[in-house]
C-alpha cells in the first residue's frame, strides 16, 4: 500500500538560495528528519539513501529522475521498495519562496502497511511539516542557507 505525504512552507529567501539547498542530495538529511544519510553514487544522478520508517532504517539506491530550476525528484531503484521524494521550489511575488515537499513510499511487508494505516502515517506527515517549519525558521534566523551555515 502506497502512502503519500505533502507539506508546504513559505521561506523568506530568494528562490535560487532555497533551490541550492534542496537540489543537493547531501543537504537533504539536514532538512528532512526521516532521511538519515546519503552517499554519492557512481554517477551524479545516483545516490544511496538511508531513511527511517516505522522504527526501521532502510538503505537503498536512488536516482534523480527530474531536475530543473524548480523541481527535483529522487526515486528508489529496484523492485523491493518504493520511495519517491519530490521537492518543488518557486518564487512568490512578495519575495518569498514557496517550497513543496512530497514523499511517497510503500513500506516492504504487510505489517508496516497495517501500522501506517493505523496512524504511523500521521506521525510521518507531522514530522514532515515540522521539518519544513524548522527549515524556514533556520533560514530566517541565520539570514542565509542553513546548509551553508553548517558547512562553515
Amino acid at each position: 500500500m502506497q502512502f503519500t505525504h505533502e507539506a508546504q512552507i513559505s521561506v523568506e529567501a530568494p528562490a535560487g538560495d532555497v533551490w541550492e539547498d534542496w537540489n543537493s542530495v547531501h543537504h537533504l538529511p539536514q532538512f528532512l528528519s526521516h532521511l538519515r544519510g546519503t552517499a554519492a553514487g557512481d554517477e551524479p544522478d545516483l545516490a544511496r539513501l538511508v531513511i527511517a520508517l516505522d522504527g526501521r532504517h532502510l538503505e537503498f539506491a536512488a536516482q534523480r529522475t527530474v531536475c530543473d530550476r524548480e523541481t527535483v525528484c529522487w526515486q528508489s531503484l529496484g523492485p523491493n521498495f518504493l520511495y519517491v521524494l519530490t521537492v518543488c521550489v518557486s518564487a512568490c511575488r512578495d519575495g518569498k519562496t514557496a517550497v513543496s515537499v512530497v514523499v511517497a513510499y510503500d513500506p516492504p511487508g504487510f505489517l508496516p502497511d497495517i501500522a501506517e494505516s493505523l496512524g504511523r502515517s500521521k506521525v510521518f506527515r507531522a514530522a514532515l511539516e515540522d521539518d519544513l517549519r524548522r527549515y524556514a525558521r533556520a533560514h530566517s534566523a541565520l539570514g542565509q542557507s542553513p546548509a551553508l551555515a553548517t558547512a562553515s
